[in-house]
């Protein structure tokens, strides 16, 4: 009895310690060599409304987590007879913001630290990219958690930092009237794949408490018209 006493906060504390070690929630994308794309020479463009359109995203470390958002700074989609074709949209990484610290000075120093080389390298890499290889409609749907059930299937080239990777996700789309809207939920991906190492347990040893999981939450809000 006395020694169930004590395994029992043993236990408990190591519970606490697999939750808090948890990644975010979301589907983690497939992520390869870039794909070749094929230039669009034809359809209508749709331009990006850069007013209404963001991605968001969320880092997560043991105990704890920071979300904000990142501008997209244009796009266009090309589209015909109802049909995407493909497209390319611009993400401007010097303007990565964070919602979850209140305090300013805090604040400031976080989104500073971010854009340093031991993030986004924003100096040498302000912008990122997005370009289509192929957009499918998903003919079978299913609900893919808080009621969203995605139309489409895609798959694209990511650059961040410099360095390309393919990735492939599922998106709800609407196209009506030449107005098309684009939005995800939450999926994953793994930042060490475009070189943000820092914090990272799979890439440098004995980081003790400083660790930072190496999926990052990303959600991609689009308009174009």
């Amino acid at each position: 009895m006395k020694m169930k006493g004590i395994l029992a906060p043993a236990v408990l504390l190591a519970l606490v310690a697999t939750s808090c070690m948890q990644a975010p929630k979301g589907d983690k994308v497939d992520t390869g060599d870039a794909f070749k794309i094929t230039p669009y020479e034809h359809g209508q463009e749709l331009k990006a409304d850069v007013a209404l359109s963001k991605i968001d995203w969320l880092g997560t470390k043991p105990g704890g987590e920071h979300f904000g958002t990142l501008s997209i700074k244009e796009g266009s989609i090309f589209v015909e007879k109802g049909q995407i074709l493909g497209g390319k949209f611009t993400m401007d990484v010097n303007s990565i913001a964070v919602l979850d610290l209140q305090n300013p000075e805090m604040n400031a120093y976080l989104v500073n630290h971010l854009k340093s080389a031991d993030f986004f390298s924003v100096d040498s890499f302000p912008q990122a990219y997005f370009e289509f290889s192929s957009i499918v409609p998903i003919t079978h749907n299913h609900e893919e958690g808080e009621g969203f059930v995605p139309t489409h299937r895609i798959d694209g080239n990511l650059t961040i930092k410099g360095i390309t990777k393919s990735i492939s996700f599922n998106a709800l789309i609407k196209l009506d009237e030449g107005r098309l809207q684009a939005s995800t939920p939450q999926f994953l991906i793994n930042r060490t794949n475009w070189k943000v190492n820092y914090g990272s347990q799979s890439i440098i040893a004995n980081l003790k408490d400083n660790i930072i999981h190496d999926e990052m939450g990303v959600a991609v809000h689009l308009t174009a018209y």
